[in-house]
């Protein structure tokens, strides 16, 4: 996989493989996707934004980002959906800010990349928030950082169980 990171905005600082896009096509593909996450994308409309036909702009795509489009724009909602998540936002609420057509449909997302069900995420979440509140002054300030929430986030993500790759 590239090292350019899922939910970076900012394009891969390395050399890029041929046949791949460019900086400014790949930070303008992410800008126009991320803006439009909450509609329809269309990957033809966004390929013509970057001058490329759609199936170079996806092949391209992959190549920079590691992911098709419709992949990394899946991806991107998780993220957004886990950032909703850590508020007292409603689960049918996080639903249709992050442009899933419906519940069922974000459940069965969620649960395949990330290993548990929405709810059970917020859960674990929580409860770790609430674990950090347990600890005496001294464990406290050299886990401080835990409370931050993209902190807590990482750390969820790297406790999640192992999804296989062919679901």
């Amino acid at each position: 996989m590239n090292p350019q990171s899922l939910d970076s905005d900012t394009p891969c600082s390395l050399a890029r493989p041929l046949g791949s896009l460019s900086g400014w096509q790949e930070r303008r593909a992410k800008e126009l996707m991320l803006r439009d996450m909450d509609n329809c994308v269309r990957i033809g409309e966004i390929a013509q934004q970057c001058n490329l036909s759609r199936s170079h702009f996806s092949r391209a795509f992959k190549k920079v980002t590691g992911h098709s489009p419709q992949d990394w724009l899946l991806r991107m909602k998780i993220e957004k959906a886990k950032r909703l998540l850590i508020t007292s936002m409603a689960i049918t609420d996080v639903v249709y800010e992050c442009g899933f057509a419906d519940h069922p449909h974000f459940t069965r997302t969620f649960s395949r990349l990330e290993g548990v069900t929405p709810k059970a995420w917020r859960h674990n979440f929580h409860h770790a928030i609430a674990s950090s509140h347990f600890l005496s002054s001294a464990d406290w300030r050299e886990r401080q950082t835990e409370t931050n929430p993209g902190t807590l986030l990482a750390v969820l993500d790297h406790q999640r169980p192992s999804v296989r790759a062919d679901h």
